[in-house]
């Protein structure tokens, strides 16, 4: 397959994962935790998702082909047994968020136009199933294109009415904090908001010129047009409306109004086309938990069609000492080794063509086709029959999230990152050292967003 991704495809697609309908709960976030402490939030939130994906691009370089990146082969060049495990938990998180979608279109179209839930939900199929075959990621590049553009008329209306509106002018907290209990609920909100770890790998396998420079340059601007987008319109949404701003904005302006019906189409065309941003790393998960079944409970003749060139092992004790030595006597080395049979991808590595022939984790064509329609019949049939799952979604969000986004590539960070100097014969620079430690502040960090999220969700 050939690797089409650019610079500004790449981004345009990682912002649309990150920037989504949770937008619009970010005025309502203002509301509670006042101006200064949400914009404080929001930047740290930018910085700590930024990092991770940062930490993420660093350790795909580890890997001797880094366009086999993927949580399936970090993990299992890491922490091995609990491949199935990470993957599951990339699997829920995308499935779960893929399923609100669709439960929000039913909730939106009919308001605008009639009909019942269930012929919209099932009406989205005609744009969602074709969507969803496409099989590389960079295809979905005018999708997000449309889908900014409906997202941007959506902050033109709520930058506009606040500068041109009749509304009156609200009582604003510039410093203090306006609703103490608010401040929990809206924390995740905030957190969250710049999750897209789930497709930082799909664009650095598909990224033609692949070097970390480009790699790097992809999540800065994603990050900070991301942070500009949450800013400017939490800011203004909150600024017209104040304590009234309600959980979605868009429900505070007048639903008889032609400009604000536009508006809201536009948020159900937006959840359309970002269903697909979703599904995709859902089904990459899918099909590495079929890969990893297949190699450890499957016959001889299935693990010798599926295994992939994942496994690293250390062949001299001399290198395992020193990589011990340098990397701490609990640091498990037995992940780093060299392949013999394929070459380095060095970080100049400008090839536009992807082997097939060492895919890391294989998904040949029958079985993408079967992921690809049985997730689509199961989310479609439980989209028809849950009307809401708040409570599960949450949960979700606070634990699969959490980890894809904090903990997991801090675990990989904190394994993988020095490695390659070691193996050439180097020690660990001091910029790696700090990633390093960088990465356990992350693993701790995301341990603690979890536990707070979770009792946030329970408990408040």
């Amino acid at each position: 397959m050939s690797a089409t991704g650019t610079v500004a495809s790449s981004t345009i697609n990682l912002i649309k994962t990150i920037v989504g309908a949770g937008l619009l709960a970010i005025p309502y976030a203002f509301r509670c935790d006042g101006v200064f402490f949400a914009v404080s939030l929001i930047l740290m939130a930018a910085f700590t998702s930024g990092y991770g994906l940062f930490i993420l691009a660093k350790c795909s370089k580890t890997l001797l082909n880094p366009r086999h990146s993927s949580f399936f082969t970090l993990c299992s060049i890491t922490y091995p047994n609990l491949s199935l495990l990470f993957d599951f938990a990339m699997f829920i998180q995308c499935f779960g968020v893929a399923l609100s979608y669709l439960i929000l279109i039913g909730d939106l179209f009919p308001a605008l136009f009639g009909g019942t839930r269930t012929n919209w939900i099932l009406l989205s199929a005609i744009i969602i199933v074709p969507l969803s075959l496409l099989r590389h990621f960079d295809s979905l590049k005018y999708t997000s294109v449309i889908g900014l553009l409906a997202l941007g008329y959506i902050g033109l209306l709520i930058i506009g009415s606040y500068s041109f509106g009749n509304y009156p002018k609200p009582k604003v907290d510039w410093f203090s904090i306006s609703d103490r209990s608010g401040v929990l609920t809206t924390f995740s909100i905030i957190v969250f908001a710049f999750t897209g770890s789930m497709n930082l790998f799909s664009i650095i396998n598909e990224l033609k010129e692949n070097s970390m420079t480009n790699i790097k340059k992809i999540i800065n601007n994603s990050i900070v047009v991301s942070s500009a987008c949450f800013i400017i319109l939490g800011l203004f949404g909150y600024l017209t409306f104040g304590k009234e701003t309600l959980g979605n904005v868009i429900l505070n302006y007048d639903a008889d109004k032609l400009s604000v019906r536009f508006a809201r189409f536009n948020l159900g065309l937006m959840v359309v086309l970002s269903f697909p941003l979703l599904f995709h790393p859902c089904r990459i998960s899918a099909n590495n938990m079929v890969h990893w079944l297949q190699l450890n409970y499957g016959t001889k003749s299935e693990i010798d069609e599926t295994i992939g060139p994942i496994t690293l092992e250390i062949e001299d004790d001399t290198d395992r000492e020193y990589l011990e030595q340098e990397l701490g006597s609990s640091h498990d080395t037995s992940f780093v080794h060299t392949y013999q049979s394929l070459p380095r991808a060095t970080d100049d590595d400008n090839d536009d063509q992807v082997d097939e022939r060492t895919e890391a984790v294989p998904f040949p064509d029958s079985r993408f086709l079967t992921v690809t329609f049985f997730l689509l019949a199961v989310l479609y049939v439980l989209a028809l029959n849950v009307e809401s799952f708040a409570l599960v979604l949450a949960l979700v969000g606070a634990t699969g999230s959490t980890a894809i986004s904090f903990t997991l590539p801090g675990l990989f960070g904190w394994k993988l990152i020095g490695t390659e100097s070691l193996m050439n014969g180097e020690r660990i620079g001091g910029w790696d050292k700090a990633h390093r430690y960088g990465s356990l502040a992350l693993v701790w960090y995301g341990l603690i967003i979890m536990v707070s999220c979770v009792y946030i969700t329970l408990f408040v």
